[in-house]
């Protein structure tokens, strides 16, 4: 792979980042969810983490646009670098990476190769965050088109897995299994209150009441940071354990920038260990 040319996201960009189905409430509690349980974790040290990091060989699946028609390709084969190209804060830097072979799709012509340039990948931890994230971005140098509807736009994209020492893992874990027995018991007040909103037997003045609280359970529920949480990996094949200090989830996200420098989720990737063959 070439040379990185520009920069991957900022750090200081991540708690912006959306997530599908996400509620508009949830960045705001996961901000202050990951303060307070940083201040009893340890995070890693970046300089010590990344050549840990160097020579990983690892296989990336995307797909992206249309979920229900979206452009996929498979067997992105990468091995990660240790040429340092760009030094930046909360983060290991910048680093080349290897394109061991070409992506590809499959359309009506049969098997088609996806052509990939300027690769690179960075590791980000900001310092209050439980989580980190492993970023590989690429140049797709023209547009990828399988249908008329399922294609990936020529520029730059990222693929974004987060990343847990085993520490902040455990503890994350934690605090899903905390949100989601939460969110149960609100879910069932919000049903109880809506069996009165059903009971003919209910006055008005008893069903306003009911409406109010059943709108309030639902509210707390889209506050929860449930949709959040559901990003924790809770089973142990889910993420990829480089060592005690780098555990990278399974399951990441897509993005673009758009002409203001914003990041647009465009879709989802999932990646594995690539086995060594030499």
């Amino acid at each position: 792979g070439g040379a990185l040319r520009g920069e991957l996201l900022p750090a200081s960009r991540f708690t912006r980042i959306p997530n599908a189905g996400d509620s508009m409430h949830w960045k705001s509690l996961l901000l202050l969810a990951a303060l307070k349980h940083a201040l009893a974790l340890t995070i890693p040290s970046l300089d010590d983490l990344a050549p840990k990091i160097y020579a990983q060989r690892l296989n990336y699946r995307i797909a992206v646009g249309s979920e229900d028609a979206p452009f996929q390709f498979k067997d992105l084969h990468v091995e990660l670098g240790s040429n340092k190209m760009n030094p930046k804060t909360s983060s290991t830097g910048i680093h080349d990476i290897a394109l061991l072979q070409k992506p590809f799709y499959v359309n009506w012509r049969g098997k088609q190769d996806v052509v990939l340039e300027k690769g690179g990948w960075e590791l980000i931890w900001s310092e209050k965050s439980p989580h980190g994230f492993l970023a590989c971005g690429f140049v797709s140098p023209e547009k990828v088109k399988r249908t008329k509807d399922a294609f990936l736009d020529a520029g730059r994209f990222f693929m974004y897995h987060r990343v847990w020492t085993e520490e902040t893992l455990a503890s994350e874990r934690e605090r899903r299994l905390k949100i989601q027995d939460e969110v149960a018991e609100k879910l069932k007040d919000r049903d109880a209150y809506f069996q009165k909103l059903a009971d003919e037997k209910e006055n008005v003045g008893s069903k306003v009441m009911s409406y109010a609280k059943a709108a309030k359970s639902m509210n707390d529920y889209y506050t929860s940071g449930f949709a959040e949480s559901l990003y924790i990996p809770y089973y142990d094949d889910q993420v990829l354990k480089i060592d005690e200090s780098c555990i990278v989830s399974t399951r990441g996200l897509v993005y673009k920038t758009n002409d203001k420098g914003e990041a647009i989720k465009i879709g989802d990737s999932r990646v594995e260990f690539l086995e060594r063959k030499d």
